[in-house]
């Protein structure tokens, strides 16, 4: 098969599941971390290519469940670079990459400190783009495994610690210039409205709040960002967007200033940021 008849067979496949964009988007990135064959050159390309069709039949099993391609070939693209992932990452998506954009539009230097990390892709990011020190926290421990490894995969100096922040407090930690987070923020009666990819593959733990307590975090991050932060310091949060104006009241209740509520590219409020008066 060439690479062009590849790609027509998967994006064939998947068009029952995907539209034809994804579907399209799917097939160029097996054929290029699978086969290394470059998007430019799929439909030009007239030799046939030598390779295991069990491989291209396994993962488009996977895929027809609705599995995300980033966890069948074992990593994400986040901010310009590659984020390897496990099942207990979330997938990053390009509305938390707004929020990095967002952080480094101010600070390039300082103490920063990440709350939920997941993979690692916020302080990581943040790190190589700037000369900020950056840590960062979270309560699984094969989350931290996998931040861990994509610190030292890109040779980033950040650091990883295993804390609840529910229940711990932050007093080992230095004081900060900077908190950031994008905690989980999903309630558990928007499942409905998820994609199967997401519902069945992503961590529950990562996404899901209470439909009673949808601010449990953000309060609690927030409480202690007021503590924790020095004098004029910034807590950035990625949010739901039903909860913009009651997270932001959170955080003037803390006793934080020049609040703003920022919208993503899709014209959602996704981001909150805050200055420590």
């Amino acid at each position: 098969m060439t690479a062009k008849e590849i790609y027509q067979e998967i994006h064939k496949q998947l068009l029952p599941i995907y539209d034809d964009n994804e579907a399209s988007s799917i097939a160029y990135l097996w054929l290029e971390e699978r086969l290394g064959a470059k998007k430019i050159n799929v439909m030009l390309d007239k030799h046939a290519i030598d390779f295991d069709i069990k491989i291209l039949e396994n993962d488009l099993e996977r895929l027809k469940k609705h599995e995300p391609i980033q966890y069948i070939i074992g990593y994400g693209d986040f901010y310009g670079h590659k984020f390897f992932l496990n099942k207990d990452t979330l997938i990053p998506r390009s509305e938390t990459e707004e929020l990095v954009f967002t952080i480094l539009q101010r600070h390039k230097e300082g103490v920063l400190l990440d709350i939920g990390t997941g993979s690692g892709c916020i302080p990581i990011s943040l790190a190589l783009e700037s000369n900020l020190t950056t840590m960062a926290i979270d309560i699984n421990k094969d989350a931290l495994k996998a931040a861990s490894k994509n610190a030292e995969l890109l040779k980033a100096n950040t650091t990883f610690s295993r804390v609840d922040i529910l229940t711990d407090d932050l007093e080992s930690f230095p004081m900060l210039d900077i908190i950031v987070s994008n905690p989980p923020y999903v309630m558990n009666k928007e499942k409905a409205l998820m994609d199967k990819n997401v519902l069945e593959f992503e961590p529950d733990r990562a996404l899901y709040v209470e439909d009673d307590a949808p601010l449990i975090f953000y309060q609690r991050i927030a409480s202690i960002a007021a503590k924790k932060l020095n004098k004029g310091g910034w807590l950035y949060f990625e949010i739901n967007e039903q909860f913009g104006k009651e997270t932001e009241k959170l955080m003037l209740d803390e006793g934080f200033i020049n609040t703003r509520i920022i919208k993503d590219f899709q014209g959602k409020d996704r981001m909150l940021e805050g200055q420590l008066q």
